[in-house]
């Protein structure tokens, strides 16, 4: 019988690792990062502190090079609301953009 050295078992859990992540569907693995960035740039916009914000849709976008995940982001905070497009191209470059044009006023 033939032993197995732990290098050998060591690449194979690198490959299965690696392989597992190429799984995650991108709109999952980016939606975290969509919502902190649109949450960054509404709490400018806003000039509020205190954004909640929330995905309206979602969908993969192809790109030249690459697929890009883009989100419909609305938030909320301070009595205004916006709506931003989101892009991100991986968990480390979104973009938000204003969508609306505009804040409008939430009713209480």
């Amino acid at each position: 019988m033939k032993r197995t050295s732990i290098g050998q078992l060591s690449t194979l859990l690198f490959i299965v690792v690696s392989l597992a992540a190429g799984c995650t569907p991108i709109l999952q693995q980016y939606q975290s990062a969509a919502l902190a960035t649109a949450r960054q740039r509404a709490a400018f916009e806003l000039n509020c502190p205190e954004v909640t914000t929330a995905v309206l849709s979602q969908k993969t976008v192809e790109a030249v090079r690459w697929e890009l995940a883009e989100y419909t982001i609305g938030a909320r905070g301070c009595g205004r609301q916006a709506v931003y497009l989101t892009y991100c191209r991986d968990a480390s470059d979104c973009n938000a953009v204003a969508q609306t044009g505009r804040v409008q006023q939430v009713e209480p």
